[in-house]
C-alpha cells in the first residue's frame, strides 16, 4: 500500500509545477518566503527525497525581520533547504498519513513554534525595547524636570525658564563651580527681580542635563515669546562666555539653543557683545 501510494503521489507531484518562494523589496519593505524543516517523508521525487516543511512569509523593515506569518505546508527537496516547493493541502497529508508515507507525528493543522515566530519577529521586540527606552528615557527628562521646577515654583514660568537655561548651560561643561553658582543666582536676580538661594541654583544645577538634544533645547524654550527668548539667551551668555569668549561645549550648548529659538548667528553675536560689555564693565 505504502509503495503503490508513494509511487503514485511522487508522480503527482512531479507532474505537479513546482513554485519558487517569493521574495519583494521596494522602498525599506520587504516580503521573503522561505521553508523551515518539519518532517521526512517516504515520497521521492526525481531531485531525491522529499520533507514536509513549513511555508513561512517574513516581513522586514530596512532587513529588520518583524513578523512572520505561517502560510501552510509544503513538500520540498534538500531538506526544505531550497526554493522550489510543493503545496501539500490538508487532504494531501492527511492522505499520504493514512499510507504511512508522512508521520502521523506532523499535526494536521501546521503551527509553528515561538522560536520560529521570535526569529522571523525579532524586530518587534527591539522596536518594543526601543520604544520602551524612548518612554522611560522621557518620563526620567519629565520627572527631573519637574523635580527643578518645584525649587522655583514661586517664580514666573519667564523666571523659571531663566534660571533652568543657565543651569543647564552651566553644565554643559560637565563641571559646575560654586563661582558658576553664584553668578547664576545674581545673574537671574538682576534680570527678573526675583530671588533666589544659593542652594536652589546649586540644586537645580544638579540635576540639569549635562548634554541635550535638540528636543532638550525646544523643552528649555518651550511657550517663550520671542522676547523671552531673548532674555533666555542673554542669561546663557552671562554663564558661558564670563571670559568673554565661547569655547568647545559651550559653543555647542549656545548653537543648540539658537536653532531652537531660531535665533540668527548676528543676533547671538550682538547679544554675547553687550553681555561681555557689561561683564568688563564691573
Amino acid at each position: 500500500m505504502r509503495s503503490i501510494f508513494t509511487g503514485i503521489f511522487a508522480i503527482f507531484v512531479l507532474t505537479s509545477m513546482a513554485t519558487t518562494a517569493e521574495a519583494r523589496r521596494g522602498g525599506g519593505y520587504s516580503t521573503n518566503q522561505e521553508l523551515l524543516f518539519v518532517s521526512p517523508t517516504e515520497i521521492e521525487n526525481d531531485l531525491g527525497p522529499l520533507s514536509v516543511c513549513h511555508l513561512v512569509k517574513t516581513r522586514a523593515i530596512i532587513f529588520i525581520n518583524v513578523w512572520r506569518t505561517l502560510e501552510g505546508y509544503a513538500l520540498a527537496n534538500n531538506g526544505c533547504m531550497t526554493d522550489a516547493y510543493f503545496d501539500l493541502s490538508a487532504e494531501e497529508l492527511s492522505a499520504a498519513q493514512l499510507a504511512g508515507a508522512i508521520s502521523k507525528d506532523v499535526p494536521a493543522t501546521p503551527k509553528l513554534s515561538m522560536a520560529q515566530v521570535m526569529n522571523g519577529s525579532w524586530g518587534l521586540g527591539l522596536i518594543a525595547a526601543l520604544v520602551g527606552f524612548a518612554i522611560f528615557k522621557a518620563f526620567k527628562i519629565r520627572a527631573r524636570r519637574n523635580e527643578r521646577m518645584s525649587f522655583v515654583s514661586g517664580a514666573s514660568p519667564v523666571a523659571q525658564a531663566i534660571i533652568d537655561a543657565m543651569c543647564h548651560a552651566a553644565k554643559a561643561d560637565g563641571h559646575i563651580a560654586p563661582s558658576e553658582i553664584a553668578q547664576i543666582k545674581q545673574a537671574a536676580e538682576e534680570m527678573t527681580g526675583e530671588t533666589f538661594t544659593n542652594d536652589t541654583v546649586a540644586h537645580m544645577a544638579s540635576i540639569a542635563e549635562a548634554k541635550l538634544d535638540q528636543s532638550g533645547f525646544k523643552r528649555l524654550v518651550k511657550s517663550r515669546s520671542p522676547a523671552e527668548n531673548m532674555d533666555i539667551m542673554r542669561g546663557v551668555l552671562m554663564v558661558v562666555a564670563a571670559d568673554g569668549r565661547l569655547d568647545g561645549k559651550e559653543k555647542v550648548f549656545v548653537g543648540g539653543l539658537a536653532q531652537a529659538m531660531k535665533m540668527s548667528g548676528q543676533q547671538v553675536a550682538i547679544l554675547l557683545a553687550e553681555v561681555t560689555g557689561q561683564l568688563n564693565s564691573v
